[in-house]
């Protein structure tokens, strides 16, 4: 009984202390705390025997902690994880950037089991939607096992040693955000583990992780190499090579999209597109700012260059949803410069919906385009344009989407395009729906080689996805948003929006294509 009386006293001092020394008035807003300043913030606790006890820091005031420290039962720190659960959740592609000023992660609760003579300790964190597994045998060392994905707002858990078990409760409900609040059962066994399926490598010459998140797009690079491109989330775009060798695959480098030559500052607006919206999409350090959604490799004039398919905003006439970016083709060289701009006929982008560009694909000398959704204007489908860079032409198809099933209502459309040789491709079609209200997520396949413009196209099924995708046991995502068939594999990877609204789970597939 004294042991417990004297933990709640010292818990008590600190968090008085925290608030009486850390918590500072407006005038000292730019006061930065030193290391030892920082102050923990436990928001959980857990026991592991009777030695040790661990908490989970939350981080709320200045500059706190965002880790777990284990004490002593006396109070005696024998570790602190400083800024390790920061830079895994960066690495997994989990990290919640709209939180870096709030708590980041968000270390939220510790949970501790001994399972086969193992000592393990589960640290949640709410903001990341994941739960980081320790093997803490030697509590002044722990080893880092494996991280865990949880739907959203992971809370509560319990380890269940005698089951082999492990659970935690994510509390947050929202269904017209597509999520739904869940108990997450993990057990334990011998396998490899299936999460994560993308981890990256540290940045060049530095000893932190490359970020991502929030990809929109998978294209087919040599040999192993698969190419992604991340969306609008970030306001900044990359293009990132992908290592698909091993498992789990290895993002291996970041390529920053740049307009130094000022190639796209050269576009002359048209379609309601004006100068201050090209304006906006260019960054003060020339970087761009667009909606990636699809990459694709291409030679143009005799060069390897990147294309990136990026998707317009706004709707043609629509003042409450004005036209703020045209769709756009992106050559983007080696090097992440962009050398080539193309857009739509002018016609067509005087009719934009806001549910454009979302797929590219080599065909020869010329690029298929999917676009999302049909256009206004009696459009047969969603449209694919088959563009030709030597003249700067357009022809179109149409697509024929399949009807809602979603018990939840919403819309189907089309989400990537992958090259199959002889005028094939296959296309990556889904709703808007997750989890229990998710129906449509397929890939069909088509065939161009005899397309006329203008004309009507038909698909055949070639896989449903959700079995796949229910594989998991987790909920399944919206956006399963990118499709690359390579060497006989086809790959599939879905948009986690940047972990805002979303479990920020990354699921990165693959299967025999046959």
């Amino acid at each position: 009984m004294y042991i417990y009386i004297h933990i709640y006293i010292y818990v008590c001092v600190c968090v008085w202390v925290n608030i009486s020394v850390f918590r500072l008035p407006p005038w000292t807003s730019y006061y930065i705390p030193t290391p030892l300043q920082v102050p923990r913030e436990p928001d959980g606790v857990t026991w592991m025997g009777n030695d040790y006890f661990a908490t989970a820091d939350e981080g709320d005031f200045i500059g706190g902690s965002r880790g777990f420290t284990i004490f002593t039962a006396q109070g005696d720190i024998v570790y602190t994880s400083g800024n390790m659960l920061e830079h895994l959740n960066v690495r997994v592609g989990h990290y919640p950037e709209y939180r870096s000023g709030n708590k980041g992660a968000e270390p939220e609760n510790c949970f501790y089991g001994v399972f086969g003579g193992e000592k393990l300790l589960f640290i949640n964190m709410e903001r990341a939607n994941t739960v980081a597994v320790f093997n803490v045998d030697d509590p002044a060392n722990p080893v880092y096992q494996q991280i865990l994905a949880t739907a959203v707002g992971p809370e509560g858990g319990i380890a269940i040693p005698g089951r082999n078990a492990f659970v935690v409760a994510s509390e947050v409900d929202s269904r017209g955000d597509g999520i739904r609040s869940s108990l997450n059962i993990y057990q334990r066994d011998a396998q490899t583990a299936a999460y994560p399926s993308l981890v990256s490598l540290n940045r060049e010459g530095l000893s932190v992780p490359i970020p991502w998140s929030a990809m929109s797009g998978l294209g087919a690079g040599a040999g192993n190499t698969l190419y992604a491109i991340e969306d609008s989330y970030y306001n900044k775009n990359r293009i990132f090579t992908i290592d698909t060798s091993s498992q789990p695959a290895v993002l291996t480098k970041e390529t920053r999209i740049m307009d130094t030559g000022g190639v796209f500052a050269a576009f002359t607006p048209q379609g309601g597109f004006d100068a201050d919206d090209l304006a906006a999409m260019i960054n003060d350090d020339m970087s761009v700012n667009i909606d990636g959604e699809g990459v694709a490799m291409f030679t143009l004039d005799g060069n390897d260059v990147w294309v990136v398919a990026s998707e317009g905003a706004g709707n043609s006439g629509d003042t409450s949803r004005p036209v703020e970016k045209l769709n756009f083709l992106f050559f983007v060289g080696m090097d992440g410069v962009i050398v080539k701009v193309a857009t739509l006929p002018e016609a067509l982008n005087l009719n934009q919906l806001r549910y454009g560009f979302e797929g590219v694909a080599p065909w020869g000398e010329k690029l298929v385009v999917a676009f999302q959704r049909a256009w206004p204007g009696g459009d047969a489908g969603a449209r694919l344009g088959i563009y030709s860079p030597a003249d700067d032409s357009w022809e179109f198809v149409f697509y024929p989407l399949d009807t809602v099933e979603s018990q939840n209502g919403g819309w189907v459309g089309l989400s990537d395009i992958s090259p199959l040789g002889n005028g094939a491709f296959a296309v990556l079609e889904r709703d808007n729906a997750s989890g229990p209200d998710a129906a449509i997520k397929r890939v069909y396949t088509i065939d161009l080689s005899s397309m006329t413009d203008g004309g009507n196209i038909t698909k055949v099924l070639h896989t449903d996805l959700m079995p796949l995708l229910q594989s998991t046991g987790g909920l399944v995502a919206e956006k399963v948003e990118g499709l690359a068939v390579v060497n006989g594999m086809a790959f599939i990877m879905n948009d986690n929006d940047g972990v805002d609204d979303n479990s920020g789970e990354t699921n990165l597939f693959k299967f025999a294509w046959n």
